[in-house]
Order: C-alpha cells, then structure tokens, then sequence
C-alpha cells in the first residue's frame, strides 16, 4: 500500500498552505485589536480618545469576523454540493446582473451581459456564490470600470464565461497567481468551485485598459 502522504503530495501541501494562510490572516487584525485594548486600558483619556479607541476595536473586529467568514468559505468550495439537477447559466447571471447592477451604475461602470441557453452541471447555490465572489473582486479591483459578460458554449463538454473589464484595474488583480492555493480570497473561491465540479477559472491578461478571465464549467449530460 502507499503511503498517502506519497500518494498525494498536492493536497497536504496545499492544506499546509492554507493553514498558514489561515494563520497569516487572522492574527493580523487579533493583534491589532489585543493593541488598541490594551492602550485604551493603560492610560487615561478623555471620552472622545476612549470612544475612538472603542471604534477602532469595533473595527478590527469586524474585520476579523469578515475573514473568518471568508475562510469558511475557502474552506468549503472544494465540497460541490448537489449537483443531481441542472443549472441555468443565462437565468443565473441574469439574477446577478440585476443584483450588482445598481453598484456599477452608481460608480459610473456598466454591466452588460450577452448568453446562450446553457444548462451546467453543479449547485446553484454554490456557484451563485462563486460567481459573485469573482464580479465582487472584480468590481473592487477596478471601481469605476464595465464589465462585459458573454456565455457561450466552448466544445461539446464545456461552457465558457468569458469577462472583460473595462478600466484601469488596479495592479493587484493583475498579477493573482491561480496556481498558488491561497492567492486573493473571492477569487480562489470561485476557482475551487468551479474547479470542484469539472471547471476552471483564469486570468487571460490585460492590455490597452482590458483584462479578461476565463471561467469554464462542466456542460449538464
């Protein structure tokens, strides 16, 4: 028999990794607020520096919840879910489009969506959330930019979800890294989603005020 450590060395190390990374994002905002405690116990203030010291521990702790809710979300997107019933693509995206829409149009972007009819396979409810992970980041990276979604069918096998935005995006969604196991949080979501069902999910590159991204997701049989 073999070992399992030998027989999958690429699950132990991206687990390695992502305790680490685990490790790498909580204890940031619990140090900071461990800090802005225990200076606001240590000295005497007026109630104007108590109450900002008060605010900015409310902060770090919200910040802390938010992580932690990222990474139980990290934490179960490679667990597909249901996929027994079939998902509309195009009605999917639709719902989401008329969800961020308003962000966009308040930040002066649009959102355009073009799709064929297609069926996937994998749980609606996951990949929902995969998808708007990956338009949330998107949106963030690049406040002010549009986005052109277009969905069509890539081979007899596959989808394609092909995503322009438009706009100055800014250098840190550029360079994330796929292949690493832990790269931005939204972004290696939505990857092991769609990954965990069959798909995938890549950054084509960027030029002249573009950057595009790939997904790519199983065809229901």
């Amino acid at each position: 028999m073999i070992p399992i450590a030998e027989s999958s060395p690429q699950p132990v190390a991206e687990q390695r990794a992502f305790v680490a990374d685990v490790f790498h994002r909580l204890s940031q905002p619990l140090t900071a607020l461990q800090c802005s405690l225990e200076l606001s116990l240590g000295r005497d203030q007026t109630s104007q520096e108590f109450r900002a010291s008060v605010e900015a521990a409310l902060q770090n702790a919200e910040r802390l919840r938010q992580r932690l809710l990222l990474l139980r979300e990290l934490s179960d997107a490679d667990d597909p879910g249901d996929v027994s019933a079939p998902v509309d693509l195009q009605h999917l995206l639709q719902e989401l489009r008329e969800d961020l829409l308003p962000v966009f149009e308040s930040a002066g972007g649009r959102f355009d969506l073009t799709s064929d009819l297609v069926q996937i396979r994998g749980n609606g409810t996951k990949l929902t959330r995969a998808l708007f992970y990956l338009l949330e980041y998107l949106l963030r990276s690049s406040p002010r930019a549009s986005l052109r979604v277009h969905v069509g069918q890539a081979n007899g096998h596959q989808a394609e979800i092909r995503i322009t935005s438009e706009g100055a995006v800014s250098s840190a969604a550029s360079v994330v890294d796929l292949s690493e196991p832990i790269s931005a949080g939204e972004m290696e979501i939505a990857r092991r989603a769609f990954r965990a069902v069959g798909g995938d999910l890549a950054f084509v590159g960027s030029a002249a005020g573009q950057s595009v991204w790939i997904a790519s997701l199983p065809l229901a049989g």
